[in-house]
């Protein structure tokens, strides 16, 4: 990497770790422990290091709702441990690239445009929660990413250039900040301890909220470690292949997800949030695999000093519009639902299109084109 691949490099790694803080918000919102799920970011950095996966793993909002459905703490960790086993066994026999392989290209196409939609589709959500801030950070993607169309940064530019000045504006002339106490009282949990700072990381006072949490075993603990385990293949094959094509990679879904799911395991077992593959920035800048490597590990650093809670009371949450619209349309949309045309089976691709952009579930749109392609027959498809 040379000297002027340092500034694209940079401002990926630092926009990116922006993004994802009000995503860790959300997650403390939740009920769950902002510090040990630093250690999920440090196993999900040395993972990449040692394989050389270009999708970083961070908080998402989907995964993290479908995570804390119960009312029962101990139940959501539970779920999230179990499903974690479930998906490195799965990974370890390389059974989610067969999966993927199994519904066929078109399929996927499909599902990765109807995620392109639905990543579009949140900008447009989020107009409506705070019009000013996602307004100016839509437009400021748009003219970002039109000006710099033909640069190999545009998405590292992009994402730059939209946070920043929606969050300006939001902190310097609108004068807000995130109210923490409402944020947990939306998200339906009280937020313990997340955002305080009880102590310094190397005394004995910070290591004594750490505390590890038996799992337990019940009928709500499987259903919802099934249904994590479905989002996951969803997720990680959607995310992986779009953060994968943006750097220009191929993604081997199997070492995403055992990374992926071994890193949920020693946050979970402190109360931490699970986190999943992310449709990153990173992707676009020189160097992608160090970039997410570094991204992952100064995010974990982060938490682990306490920092994360602080810093999200001044980034609005909508300050991610304008990137989501152009990734989710720009870059995920349109390019798959062109590959879906081209497939010999693109019925099945509009169909995984539409149950996912529907059922807001990757997963259940992979099935939908398994389906068509099984059933169709019957039907005259």
């Amino acid at each position: 990497m040379s000297f002027s691949d340092l500034i694209p490099f940079s401002l990926a790694v630092i926009f990116v770790i922006i993004n994802g803080i009000p995503q860790l918000a959300y997650a403390a919102a939740r009920g769950f422990l902002l510090k040990p799920t630093a250690f999920a970011y440090f196993v999900g950095a040395i993972g990449n290091a040692l394989t050389g996966s270009v999708t970083p793993i961070a908080g998402q909002a989907e995964t993290i709702t479908i995570a804390s459905l119960n009312k029962n703490v101990r139940n959501n960790i539970s779920a999230l441990i179990f499903a974690a086993v479930g998906m490195m066994v799965l990974s370890f026999f390389g059974g989610v690239s067969r999966i993927a392989d199994f519904v066929g290209p078109a399929a996927v196409f499909g599902m990765m445009s109807g995620v392109g939609l639905i990543l579009a589709g949140v900008s447009w959500d989020m107009l409506w929660q705070e019009k000013r801030t996602t307004a100016i950070s839509i437009v400021a993607a748009l003219l970002t990413y039109a000006l710099t169309l033909n640069s190999p940064n545009k998405v590292v530019y992009t994402i730059a250039v939209s946070v920043l000045i929606s969050t300006f504006d939001f902190v310097f002339i609108q004068k807000k900040r995130i109210d923490l106490k409402t944020l947990a009282l939306e998200g339906g949990r009280e937020l313990v301890n997340t955002m305080s700072d009880n102590g310094k990381f190397w005394t004995k006072q910070y290591w004594s909220e750490f505390k590890i949490i038996s799992p337990v075993f019940n009928r709500s603990v499987l259903l919802g470690a099934l249904s994590l385990m479905c989002l996951n293949i969803g997720a990680n094959t959607a995310f992986g292949n779009i953060t994968a094509s943006i750097a220009g990679a191929t993604q081997n879904l199997d070492h995403l997800t055992f990374i992926n799911s071994l890193a949920d395991i020693p946050s979970a077992i402190f109360g931490g949030a699970p986190i999943e593959a992310i449709i990153s920035g990173t992707a676009g800048a020189p160097a992608p695999v160090l970039c997410a490597i570094v991204m992952m590990a100064l995010t974990g650093a982060l938490l682990l000093a306490g920092l994360v809670g602080k810093i999200s009371r001044y980034l609005p949450s909508q300050s991610i519009a304008g990137f989501l619209l152009i990734i989710g349309f720009f870059l995920t949309f349109t390019p798959n639902l062109a590959a879906v045309s081209a497939t010999p089976a693109p019925v099945q691709g509009y169909m995984a299109l539409g149950v996912t952009v529907w059922s807001k579930n990757p997963f259940l749109g992979m099935l939908a084109a398994v389906a068509v392609r099984y059933l169709g027959a019957f039907v005259g498809l």
